[in-house]
């Protein structure tokens, strides 16, 4: 991997890191005022996720597909600032039309996602209402930061959102601090000051997140200054890629209504057919917050690689150097399967310990509910990762279509898999069902995936290296997580800590402390028999670990001298 892909790499896992300890706080809050059981828990995360899936069902994809080829084409033309300044007044206007649009439709939406009693409709409209204004200022945040990256400038980009998790965890605490804890309260509670500091708060945050990326946007000798036309901003073979891209979060918001009703639906549904507390079943909540837990590493290693090697890779089709894009793509996706099989272990063999460590303010029994769909979704944790990739490097060959029909049979897979699952299982399954097909969606079409892109890249891209990689990967972690599974038990016995199947006693210091043993445990386990099978991207993995650490890696000629001055000089 360059040293550039390396050091943008380091920037965003790093402001992604950041951001994800400051978003857990806030998730911690959020489940301490709300908790993650109830019509509350469930109104509001079915609120706060309208606006976003929204965001990216109507702009989100085509940002991101077309945004950074255009860019990168943009910036070399000679008139570059009055194309930048067309792109960005043509997507400030497309959001602002957006955003009015969508919060008028507000009750429609509400009643299209989420599939609840009427406390749970009624106040999941107010929290989405609320909400609604993130639409606008998460495509800015998009457009600014996609700019910025295509420069080269990643320190902003990568840590405005810590600003956003600050603001929200102000209101969050202001909320715990004058109300305490609203798990059981009725509908007449929530007036709109209590909405205001939880949905309103976090629109906040999200504004701070997008705005203050014009700072740095100066810095780079771009003034923005609102420039209408059309003219000679690349639309015309922006246009195709467009159009798939919103035919693909077409179909992934088809399936995630599908996935949103069931899960709300599940508690109430529950306690009619059976009796049980609603509180006692996984709801929309309990799988949004395992959810959560499952997109830490997605977004601080999977994201965050992606984001930086896509303008290289850019680069590189744009120039027509295939070799030099095919040996990037080759490079990331087993470096990115090394790291992510591991984090798949990790969410298999300890889940309760993981949430009750990243979640204190949850219960055991809470706890548990949430285990279920954050290890099936573990499962497919590295191929989703792999998929972004594959994903970005399609849209850097401007091509739309082949990521539309991957996503097709997943998130095909998707919807008629969870439809299936519900009239099969009861209730009290679901949200676990929800995670093991979502799993399953990722895994299935791969080869239909990897076909497409051989075609891109003259029927090679590095197949067989890449899939013996990924093979001795998944191998090593197959070991470690039987061996991990073994010795769980005992582990918690070690600590004094007992998980049942619907309850056990574990406090935070437990969770921590097994959690830490399990992983010493897992990833001896797999180092080793990634050792044993010669796994190569282990061995550049644990190279780059301790050139990074000071100390640990002396310079042995004048190259290494040379890289490791540039390093500590931020070259």
């Amino acid at each position: 991997m360059s040293s550039s892909v390396g050091r943008n790499s380091l920037i965003m896992a790093s402001g992604t890191a950041a951001s994800r300890v400051t978003g857990q706080i806030r998730t911690i809050l959020l489940a301490w005022a709300l908790g993650t059981t109830g019509y509350a828990a469930n109104a509001y995360q079915a609120g706060s996720m309208i606006p976003q899936v929204i965001y990216t069902l109507v702009s989100g994809g085509i940002f991101n597909a077309v945004l950074v080829p255009q860019i990168v084409r943009t910036l070399k033309a000679k008139d570059a600032e009055t194309k930048l300044n067309r792109l960005i007044t043509l997507a400030i206007t497309m959001l602002l039309a957006v955003t009015i649009l969508m919060a008028l439709c507000t009750p429609l939406l509400t009643r299209l996602y989420v599939n609840g009693g009427p406390e749970t409709m009624a106040l999941a409209t107010s929290f989405t209402l609320w909400c609604m204004p993130q639409i606008f200022f998460y495509g800015l945040y998009t457009v600014i930061g996609q700019i910025l990256a295509a420069k080269d400038h990643f320190t902003a980009y990568a840590w405005s959102s810590v600003g956003a998790n600050i603001i929200s965890c102000i209101g969050f605490g202001t909320f715990i601090a004058l109300f305490g804890r609203a798990t059981e309260h009725p509908l007449d509670f929530w007036t709109a000051d209590k909405i205001a500091l939880t949905a309103g708060t976090w629109t906040l945050g999200v504004a701070f997140q997008a705005l203050v990326l014009f700072i740095p946007l100066t810095k780079i000798g771009l003034k923005y200054r609102p420039q209408f036309g059309l003219r000679g901003i690349g639309l015309r073979s922006m246009g195709p890629v467009a159009a798939w891209s919103v035919g693909i979060v077409v179909i992934d918001q088809l399936a995630n209504i599908v996935i949103t009703r069931t899960s709300t639906n599940a508690p109430m549904l529950a306690q009619q057919q059976f009796g049980i507390n609603p509180l006692d079943v996984a709801g929309n909540a309990s799988y949004q917050n395992a959810y959560t837990i499952y997109m830490l590493p997605y977004s601080l290693i999977a994201v965050s690689l992606a984001t930086a090697i896509f303008p290289k890779i850019s680069r590189a089709i744009a120039d027509h150097n295939i070799a030099e894009a095919r040996t990037d793509l080759s490079q990331a996706m087993r470096n990115m399967g090394v790291i992510m099989c591991y984090f798949s272990v990790a969410l298999v063999v300890m889940p309760v310990p993981i949430i009750l460590a990243l979640l204190p303010s949850v219960s055991v029994r809470e706890a548990i509910l949430m285990a279920g769909p954050l290890v099936t979704l573990g499962v497919g944790l590295p191929f989703a990762s792999a998929y972004l990739i594959i994903q970005r490097t399609f849209y850097a060959f401007e091509d739309g279509k082949s990521p539309f029909i991957f996503m097709l049979f997943a998130m095909g897979i998707q919807a008629v898999g969870v439809i299936i699952g519900a009239k099969l299982l009861p209730p009290t399954e679901w949200t676990t069902m929800i995670g093991t097909v979502g799993a399953i969606s990722y895994i299935l079409p791969i080869p239909i995936l990897y076909v497409m892109l051989r075609k891109r890249f003259e029927n090679n891209i590095d197949g067989p290296r890449i899939a013996i990689s990924y093979l001795k990967s998944i191998g090593a972690a197959a070991a470690a997580m039987l061996i991990g599974v073994m010795a769980r038990d005992s582990v918690y016995q070690l600590v004094g800590a007992q998980i049942g199947a619907v309850d056990g006693h574990m406090n935070w210091i437990q969770a921590v402390v097994c959690a830490a043993l399990l992983t010493i445990v897992t990833f001896i386990v797999y180092a080793g028999m990634l050792r044993l099978l010669r796994s190569e991207e282990f061995d550049e993995a644990i190279v780059l670990l301790s050139s990074r650490i000071p100390g640990l890696r002396k310079p042995t000629s004048p190259n290494d001298r040379l890289e490791q001055g540039d390093a500590e000089n931020g070259e």
